[in-house]
């Protein structure tokens, strides 16, 4: 199996062929951009938090026929639903982006670190998977 070449930087050593892929490709003001996502997650994540707690008043009011605790909401109870259905797929959105980020950047590590991987990316792995099957 062929070895593939590590680089020492200033925060570990590094895989240099994806280090060069990374260099010519990779803007790191999409670092910057997972870092807005999550403050706009966090500054809107109390709301969301309570939007929860008031959407599930209402419902043990509806669905369980509980009126011990009134919530003093505009919005019928769909609506709220709606709305914090809409917040978490925005939500969802933007953690995938910092998800797909972060896992750029996971590539840099040393491929003798990820074994396995190293022969799927050579090819080596291809006849392994063809014995498996038979």
């Amino acid at each position: 199996m062929p070895t593939r070449k590590t680089v020492e930087t200033s925060y570990g050593a590094v895989d240099e062929k994806t280090l060069e892929k990374l260099q010519n490709r990779f803007d790191t003001r999409r670092l910057l951009d997972a870092v807005d996502a999550i403050d706009l997650i966090r500054y809107r994540i109390d709301g969301l938090r309570q939007d929860l707690l008031d959407l599930h008043s209402m419902a043990a009011e509806v669905i369980n026929e509980d009126g011990l605790s009134r919530v003093a909401r505009e919005e019928p109870i769909w609506e709220l639903a709606e709305m914090i259905s809409s917040d978490v797929c925005e939500f969802t959105d933007r953690l995938e982006q910092v998800y797909q980020t972060a896992e750029e950047m996971e590539k840099l590590a040393p491929r003798d670190d990820w074994g396995e991987e190293d022969e799927e990316e050579d090819g080596a792995g291809a006849d392994e998977e063809e014995d498996e099957d038979n």
